[in-house]
């Protein structure tokens, strides 16, 4: 596969950095030096039942210390509103502009409770764009649920194959699509924020993975359908050039979002819980599957 830039060789490196994963590219040629960060936030309306007038409180709250970190945008990763009404989207598109960058959004089920109003707002549920080198792709889990399929994987796999020269790919979704019956990720079945409309029938592993794991590239794979009391509000997992980062808010201990870190040679993903405290296994790497298989 034709590169514009190509790397001999891609190790991954796990640093045990406070709250953060590190994965470092070893190369064989220089690549510009440009770096940038942004933003990942999932469930980010909050405790489930309550219709929070825009965002939810804690995460309100940490928007100043996400516009210090200097985030050049940023990814909501679905159930960004509970009811869905245009008064719904009004308070959260007022909580944004705070922020003063562009935040895209990956929906979620309960955004989807008026698809056409949503569509009229904010356009296409999924697409693509770049930023610097890396690819940006946003995915719609909720048209049929727990499979990108039809027009959408067409889309997928066409934006994939004119993107090969892509340093990293950024792939951002609500639900878990990669919890699949007869895989060791169904453990998580228990652990999200809901089953409720789930397939675990999924075509995410024989056919989402093999079209990434033709890239060259790295892909993060981001979804937001965790952070509620009763479920897990952070995994990840590195499955091959694949990682797996689920993140999420809704009134859990240990309710987050993401940081991540972009460079020319690594990506640091940090979790930032929204109490202030230290995760409490310190790093991110640590809620993989190995730590929810014990649980």
């Amino acid at each position: 596969m034709g590169r514009h830039v190509r790397w001999a060789a891609v190790v991954l490196v796990l640093f045990s950095v406070a709250g953060c994963v590190t994965a470092e590219l070893d190369t064989n040629r220089a690549v510009p030096k440009h770096d940038y960060s942004f933003f990942v936030a999932g469930h980010a309306y909050g405790v489930p039942g309550t219709d929070n007038p825009g965002l939810h409180p804690p995460f309100r709250s940490a928007v100043p210390a996400i516009r210090e970190q200097g985030a050049e945008f940023g990814i909501l990763t679905g159930d960004i509103v509970w009811s869905a009404t245009a008064a719904d989207w009004e308070d959260v598109d007022r909580d944004l502009r705070s922020l003063e960058i562009p935040v895209h959004f990956a929906v979620g089920n309960h955004d989807m409770n008026d698809r056409a109003l949503f569509v009229s707002r904010y356009g296409p549920t999924y697409y693509s764009f770049r930023h610097k080198e890396d690819l940006f792709i946003i995915l719609d889990g909720e048209f049929d649920p727990c499979r990108i399929s039809g027009e959408q994987m067409v889309f997928l796999t066409d934006t994939l194959r004119e993107s090969d020269d892509a340093r990293y790919v950024f792939v951002f979704v609500h639900r878990l699509l990669w919890v699949v019956e007869g895989t060791p990720y169904l453990v998580l079945q228990s652990k999200m924020n809901t089953t409720d409309g789930y397939d675990f029938r999924g075509n995410f592993w024989s056919e989402v993975v093999p079209a990434l794991r033709a890239l060259d590239a790295p892909v993060y794979v981001f979804a937001g359908d965790v952070g509620v009391p009763w479920a897990q509000s952070l995994f990840y997992e590195r499955d091959g050039n694949i990682h797996l980062v689920a993140s999420g808010m809704g009134g859990s201990e240990e309710e987050n979002y993401l940081s991540v870190k972009v460079g020319p040679e690594e990506v640091v993903i940090e979790a930032r819980r929204l109490d202030g405290h230290p995760l409490q296994r310190q790093d991110i790497t640590a809620y993989d599957l190995d730590y929810y298989r014990g649980l």
